[in-house]
């Protein structure tokens, strides 16, 4: 049987005449009695009694009108969520982000995306800075928000600058600088550091800590005295007095309701990371285009609005 088949049993059934069903569909009562003619021949039952000016249904042709029309709304929302998905409007979307950005106008982007296209399922991924990017090349996420430093491999990865962070010195509140409204990096070269490890996955022994350039270009090599992807320990450990961090804005929101820490911002010209976001290389799912959409047009998201808000 066919769509159109059911669509004109329903409306004879409704309308009890095959020449008000040929009018509604714009085809003669002969096609409308032949398409009937063929279904009842399908199903090998009689759907309606016949009288000379009048049809009517038979008992059969009660229960299979319940029928026809559940049928008709399947196939009718079968075309419409296909449809949707042809445009992005439904399925779902791997998202991963790097610790900190939970505290960034991502979260707002999420919410206007999630309100814009309730069809679409997203699923979040909290995971360390070079988690991130294998897992996006792995294919396991989407689209990963991410912090760029300059030792960032993004190989194979298409990317959209979202906004820029300033870094701050983050220093046990009893540390000789903590009373200091601005600081420069040198400043800290005879401390010991508490530094951003990039992975948690035990198998990306590859990418070993590599010290981020910005040292190199303050003329000094840190001593590190321990590092973790978690943001919550290395405040732990600064607070500790074990020893100080650089970490971007977004990492620092609750390192401010500390006594025991101090966050001072850092100056020079290159004291700032970059919050990307970043997906594969060629893909076009159209999920992932409202996605980034939707991340372009949150002006929150724009570095001159986050310039302005720092100033």
């Amino acid at each position: 049987m066919t769509t159109n088949q059911l669509k004109y049993f329903v409306t004879a059934a409704e309308t009890l005449s095959f020449t008000e069903t040929g009018k509604i569909h714009f085809i003669s009562q002969t096609a409308v009695t032949q398409h009937i003619q063929a279904l009842e021949e399908q199903l090998q039952v009689q759907l309606f009694k016949r009288e000379k000016r009048h049809i009517e249904l038979t008992p059969a042709g009660k229960v299979f009108l319940a029928e026809a029309r559940m049928m008709l709304e399947r196939d009718a929302h079968a075309i419409e969520i296909t449809r949707k998905a042809a445009k992005g409007q439904t399925g779902t979307i791997n998202i991963g982000y790097v610790k900190g950005q939970e505290n960034t106008p991502f979260d707002n982007a999420l919410l206007s995306f999630h309100k814009n296209n309730p069809g679409v399922y997203f699923r979040l991924f909290r995971k360390a800075h070079l988690d991130l990017m294998m897992l996006l090349d792995r294919g396991d996420l989407d689209i990963a928000i991410n912090i760029c430093y300059e030792n960032t491999k993004a190989e194979g990865f298409e990317s959209h600058l979202l906004t820029k962070q300033k870094l701050f010195a983050v220093l046990p509140a009893t540390h000789p600088y903590a009373g200091l409204s601005s600081i420069s990096r040198v400043d800290l070269k005879n401390d010991g550091f508490i530094m951003t490890k990039f992975y948690d996955d035990p198998n990306a022994k590859k990418y070993d800590f590599i010290i981020p350039e910005l040292y190199a270009y303050s003329g000094f090599v840190p001593e590190i005295l321990g590092k973790s992807s978690d943001i919550e320990t290395i405040l732990i450990l600064v607070s500790m007095g074990i020893g100080v961090s650089i970490l971007p804005e977004s990492a620092i929101k609750y390192a401010r309701q500390s006594g025991k820490i101090a966050v001072i911002p850092l100056v020079g010209e290159y004291e700032h990371v970059d919050i990307m976001a970043f997906w594969k290389a060629g893909n076009k799912d159209p999920i992932l285009r409202l996605m980034l959409q939707e991340l372009k047009n949150d002006s929150m998201f724009h570095p001159a609005a986050m310039e302005a808000k720092n100033t």
